[in-house]
């Protein structure tokens, strides 16, 4: 098996080297012998950086996907206007080399780069970056297309009541962008750095970042520069080869060897990496959390219960959670649904069980839906996969008895959960966010009414109202409007937080530069370079 492995890797390394600096002509491999280790495979190790990643399909269209591991990969073959500071997430500029805002705060006009290119050769122009969010806007189920309606006309085009010539974005020139909102906006910057805004090709195999897809089979893609890139001569590892996990076991072998620098799966058995300080356990900018779905959410009503659409109800079960051991394994554990930030108001969570209180609630609950205290109801949760354990399950039966509500779980397996949540009937469902931008708005945006991104159905004017009006201002005054309305959505006890969810990656800083541990657990591609070559390669095989 060493054997096998030793060859393969020989392979891997001399053939994509040789794809990569001398396309040229037909490379020939040949098997290196245990002794010997040719310059050539020294110089592939240098600018090829191997990465095993969580084993699940990918969605690579920036305009629909919603995954953590989706967002890694296109951060390295797809650019908008901005990007992340690898470090601080900041916004860099991008595509963008420089903007400006008009007094009233409403017009931003962007100065595009003139060496912006696609990986075909062909300038990015502001007309392309208007269609890719036109696009964006027309895209059935794009998640993020709600995030522009503070784009004049933006709402009205997405929702079918205007049309893509009432969108004010314009393409004043090749190299000048202009866009009108209807407020303003202080946190556009941070919003275009995600991946959902980049511009796009009409070629699907044409992308606009530092990477390009060239190889895509057998659970493995490969990741060519792209020399057009317009910062191409800072990038420094020529391919990314990313490798989907094959077992936790596997995972520790394949790094103690050296056959991967870069493990992003949390399917790796940490207890047999040799080098315990490159395991790297980091809090996330999220929220693990359960919600409720409102009828109207729901696709089909064979199984639920109106009353759960009643808030009175959603509260009494709230009151009656056994919080300590829900969260009782929680690194983060979460009270809240917005993950805090320095600044941000203190916001009163769910941090205590109060079963008498509970079984009071419930009681007015009946009293004034004219429910009888014996009848029992049902509550649907259908959850992804080891949302809750066996013991949690329990906590929750024990608890919810008194009230006369009966649990009855479901699991999902996670990787058709997303596309299975929209429509489901459950009175529950679960969700992991990991929030795009540093903003509060990242994830009050899921319950916002017109949003794309909500899927509860849970519509509040006087939230949606503190919203709006917070947009237009920044700094600690905007905080304390998304505070207030973080306070309504908890009070209507719609959100169940359970933890704020922490990452895990195994990577040797000492030896890959360029990544930084951060909030979001997003590390883009064109930072990352090998700080030195290994000095003991004999061992890998």
């Amino acid at each position: 098996m060493i054997r096998i492995k030793k060859i393969i890797t020989a392979l891997l390394f001399a053939s994509l080297f040789s794809l990569s600096l001398y396309a040229q002509e037909e490379p020939e491999v040949q098997v290196i012998e245990d002794e010997v280790l040719s310059d050539q495979l020294l110089a592939a190790n240098r600018f090829v950086m191997t990465v095993i990643e969580p084993s699940q399909p990918h969605d690579l269209n920036p305009k629909t996907s919603t995954y953590v591991s989706d967002a890694q990969l296109l951060s390295g073959v797809y650019e908008g206007l901005f990007s992340y500071d690898p470090q601080s997430l900041v916004p860099l500029p991008a595509i963008c080399e420089k903007y400006k805002i008009s007094r009233d705060k409403k017009r931003w006009t962007f100065t595009l780069r003139q060496n912006a290119r696609f990986s075909d050769g062909t300038p990015i122009t502001a007309k392309d970056v208007r269609r890719s969010w036109i696009e964006l806007m027309e895209t059935p189920d794009a998640p993020y297309a709600s995030m522009l309606d503070i784009i004049k006309g933006a709402s009205e085009f997405r929702t079918g009541s205007g049309t893509a010539d009432d969108v004010g974005i314009t393409a004043v020139s090749d190299t000048t962008l202009s866009i009108r909102l209807t407020k303003a906006a202080s946190y556009l910057p941070s919003l275009l750095c995600h991946t959902a805004f980049s511009v796009t090709h009409r070629n699907p195999t044409v992308f606009s970042g530092a990477y390009y897809i060239s190889d895509i089979k057998n659970n493995q893609i490969v990741l060519e520069k792209n020399e057009y890139y317009w910062d191409a001569q800072n990038v420094s590892v020529k391919i990314f080869c990313f490798f989907q996990s094959l077992g936790a076991e596997e995972n520790a072998h394949f790094y103690n060897t050296g056959f991967t620098e870069w493990i992003t799966s949390y399917d790796v058995d940490t207890s047999k990496i040799l080098a315990k300080n490159d395991i790297q356990i980091n809090a996330e900018f999220g929220t693990e959390y359960l919600f409720f779905k409102d009828s109207s959410a729901k696709g089909q009503h064979k199984r639920t219960s109106p009353v759960w659409d009643n808030e009175d109800f959603r509260l009494a079960v709230l009151e009656a959670m056994p919080w300590d051991i829900l969260r009782g394994n929680s690194i983060v554990p979460a009270q809240t649904f917005v993950y805090p930030l320095t600044d941000y108001p203190e916001v009163e969570g769910f941090s205590y069980t109060d079963s008498d209180e509970a079984k009071l609630m419930m009681k007015d609950a009946r009293n004034k839906a004219g429910i009888p205290e014996d009848q029992i109801i049902p509550l649907y949760l259908d959850l992804s996969e080891k949302t809750l354990s066996p013991e949690m399950e329990n906590a929750i039966r024990e608890a919810l008895a008194p009230l006369g509500v009966e649990p009855v779980f479901t699991y999902i397996p996670f990787m058709s959960y997303i596309d299975y949540v929209k429509d489901c009937d459950a009175d529950v469902v679960s969700y992991n966010w990991i929030g795009d931008f540093a903003d509060p708005l990242a994830f009050l945006e899921l319950f916002r009414g017109d949003s794309t991104m909500n899927i509860s159905g849970w519509r509040n004017a006087e939230f949606d109202r503190l919203i709006d009006e917070a947009s237009g201002i920044s700094g600690k005054p905007r905080y304390e409007l998304l505070a207030e309305a973080e306070r309504i959505l908890l009070n209507s006890g719609i959100i169940i937080p359970l933890t704020h969810p922490v990452s895990m990656t195994v990577i040797s800083t000492n030896e890959i530069g360029g990544w930084y541990p951060n909030a979001f657990n997003i590390h883009p591609l064109k930072y990352l370079y090998k700080k030195e070559i290994k000095p003991d390669l004999k061992d890998c095989f």
